[in-house]
């Protein structure tokens, strides 16, 4: 089925491969640190299942027998003194299996005549399976690459909803990443719209290009940061306004204060205005209120 190029839309992430030219995508650089993560914890389960029983080591005195004899000797006695009982979890019932796993096995080693006689040793299982620094390095690895703050590995690291300063930095760097991602990957809404309403003539494409500049879009915070951020910038601006409140008239001006402590633009000002005048009209704001919006 063919389909018209008018009807499809796409955006790539922008981002370039610098040795072949391609574009890539954003989790391109985490295909790496995401298989060695993979091969180290398979790498640890195979560690913990060889290492953790505790196997036997049997020294035995073959004399001075041949080798060929010493060696089916020694068969004879592995397979006269190996434990073939095993217990079937599902029926409760022992049963006889040589299948065994040959790194549960224990070892048999010959010993000839001059040297110590038959000996039994017991080697520890591994003293270390508890270590999991390998598997978090990989871990921590993976997440940076995604630009997921590392501390959110940390379960005993709760998240303050204090002041911004105590916001780390991974976080600040993690909600800039998240807004760069909305706002590269917004140009395709903007494209599936205006092919929708250019298919189904609502719009032609000239009225289009002329409303496309006044559509936006508002998307949902996932962060508490931002939120937190603006209001700790508007209280201190609050702040500095009230202690310069005394010294309007003498030293700054009314427009002044608005455009540098404030930090409003001529038509948020101007709104602004009108918006206080609508309001003391309609009795929101009584008329002894400090005038000029002060």
């Amino acid at each position: 089925m063919r389909i018209s190029p008018d009807a499809i839309a796409a955006v790539n992430s922008g981002l370039y491969d610098t040795k072949n030219k391609r574009i890539v995508g954003y989790l391109h650089k985490a295909v790496k640190s995401l298989n060695q993560l993979r091969m180290m914890e398979d790498a640890v389960v195979i560690y913990r299942i060889s290492r953790a029983p505790e196997r036997r080591i049997f020294y035995v005195d073959v004399g001075n027998l041949p080798k060929q004899k010493a060696e089916q000797y020694l068969r004879d006695l592995m397979n006269k003194h190996r434990n073939k009982l095993v217990y079937d979890a599902n029926t409760g019932e022992i049963r006889d299996n040589r299948r065994m796993m040959t790194m549960l096995e224990d070892y048999w080693m010959p010993r000839r005549e001059g040297g110590k006689g038959t000996q039994i040793e017991t080697l520890p299982g591994g003293q270390n399976l508890s270590e999991m620094e390998d598997v978090k390095y990989f871990q921590k690895k993976l997440y940076r690459s995604l630009n997921v703050p590392v501390s959110r590995l940390e379960s005993d690291t709760g998240f303050s909803l204090g002041r911004s300063t105590e916001i780390t930095r991974d976080e600040v760097k993690f909600t800039k990443f998240v807004n760069r991602l909305r706002a590269k990957f917004s140009e395709l809404f903007y494209d599936l719209l205006g092919k929708q309403l250019i298919l189904r003539e609502i719009v032609t494409k000239d009225e289009w290009d002329k409303i496309k500049n006044d559509v936006h879009f508002d998307f949902k915070r996932d962060t508490y940061f931002s939120e937190l951020k603006e209001a700790e910038l508007r209280k201190d601006k609050v702040d500095e306004l009230m202690n310069m409140t005394q010294y309007v008239g003498k030293f700054f001006s009314y427009n002044w204060i608005r455009k540098n402590v404030l930090k409003l633009t001529d038509e948020e000002i101007e709104k602004m205005e009108k918006e206080i005048d609508d309001e003391r009209k309609s009795g929101l704001i009584p008329q002894d209120q400090a005038e000029y919006g002060l």
